[in-house]
């Protein structure tokens, strides 16, 4: 499948309903992360499109990661984003932002637990060469829930709102990637029962943090935001990947079972 194409035209549809809704139509295009090459202009950086259908399509674990909304009144194409710290240098490679440190550090850990159920300790992945240089390669989508340009928070039930009025192509677009962890993040669960509600519609809860599908054999998570303040970095890494031991027989169980019709 040629993701870009199947984005750039549901983002097409999109802004167009979005125009008609008169929710405006600065919308910021989002979906499968760009693994081409890397752009440093006007200090900015940004990365073109490369090889990532490859990558998605051959990898055995695929992570969407769902979030509210961009988080800037000027919308830019997330595809591209790269995490690094803009205006640093070309030669000056920092991720600081605790946003995508926090991302790069749970899909570490969720691609490399290994096939009994273990995942690397926090100490193990907290440099940034460790979880930047993997995440640059993995295959990751990023898709926000509301489309359109937002601030530095928005309320719960205006997010349900925007999920609701688009609900028919925010399903679209989360069904085509086909990913097996579903990463929901923040909005006190609402990402995560609206992914229940209209997309997994068999998902049953294993723990606090982990949700299983077992018609399709998808895995959700019901994460904090990766911005969240109330507990340390560690912890919420911890707690996720801990989530995950605990569930590992059980998931592998109800994987191994006939997938039922």
């Amino acid at each position: 499948m040629n993701y870009k194409q199947f984005e750039d035209n549901i983002f097409a549809e999109w802004r167009k309903r979005s125009v008609a809704n008169g929710d405006g139509c600065e919308l910021a295009p989002d979906g499968l992360l760009y693994r081409g090459r890397f752009v440093y202009k006007d200090g900015y950086w940004s990365r073109e499109p490369g090889n990532e259908n490859a990558i998605w399509e051959r990898a055995k674990r695929r992570v969407l990661i769902l979030t509210k909304d961009l988080n800037d009144e000027e919308a830019w194409d997330i595809r591209a984003e790269t995490g690094r710290n803009n205006f640093s240098g070309e030669n000056n490679v920092v991720v600081s932002a605790p946003f995508y440190k926090n991302l790069m550090r749970w899909v570490y850990g969720l691609l490399t637990i290994d096939a009994n159920g273990h995942a690397k300790k926090f100490a193990e992945i907290d440099r940034q060469d460790v979880y930047q240089l993997f995440y640059d390669q993995a295959p990751v989508v990023r898709v926000n829930c509301k489309k359109q340009v937002g601030t530095s928070s928005i309320e719960t039930s205006v997010l349900k709102s925007y999920m609701e009025r688009y609900k028919d192509l925010l399903v679209k677009q989360i069904a085509a990637y086909d990913a097996n962890i579903l990463l929901c993040c923040g909005a006190s669960g609402a990402i995560k029962d609206f992914v229940a509600e209209n997309y997994l519609t068999d998902l049953m809860k294993l723990n606090n943090w982990i949700y299983y599908s077992p018609r399709t054999r998808k895995m959700v998570i019901d994460s904090w935001h990766p911005t969240y303040t109330g507990d340390t970095h560690e912890k919420m890494y911890s707690d996720m990947m801990s989530g995950i031991e605990d569930v590992w027989n059980i998931i592998c169980l109800l994987y191994t079972s006939p997938s039922p019709r």
